[in-house]
């Protein structure tokens, strides 16, 4: 994230479409989502997972936690209530209003 971060600072975008990210280990599950969000089209990296695991690293275990249902994992993730809700969706369409194209739904 931190190299992400001053790549953009440096070129002035958040957006690397035809970058490639070199890593150390293979990403962590918030680098990884942060290569996503960057619109990287390619990472490179050197020891694995299980490499990183085998040093103590939770990498593994957040994978995994990741592809459960939410009432199934170990962090316990409530949804607030529907006035808060509501409130959260109007910024983020006021978000989305203000911007050059009109974001394209992920479902």
């Amino acid at each position: 994230m931190a190299a992400l971060r001053a790549a953009g600072d440096a070129l002035g975008t958040h957006l690397f479409e035809s970058g490639v990210l070199y890593s150390s280990s293979e990403p962590c599950p918030m680098c990884l989502a942060a290569s996503y969000w960057a619109r990287l089209p390619r990472l490179v990296f050197g020891a694995t997972s299980d490499d990183v695991a085998a040093t103590g690293f939770e990498d593994a275990q957040f994978y995994r936690e990741l592809t459960r249902e939410r009432e199934l994992r170990l962090l316990r993730e409530d949804p607030a209530g529907d006035d808060l809700r509501r409130e959260a969706a109007g910024v983020l369409r006021a978000w989305a209003d203000q911007q050059p194209a009109a974001p394209e739904p992920k479902y």
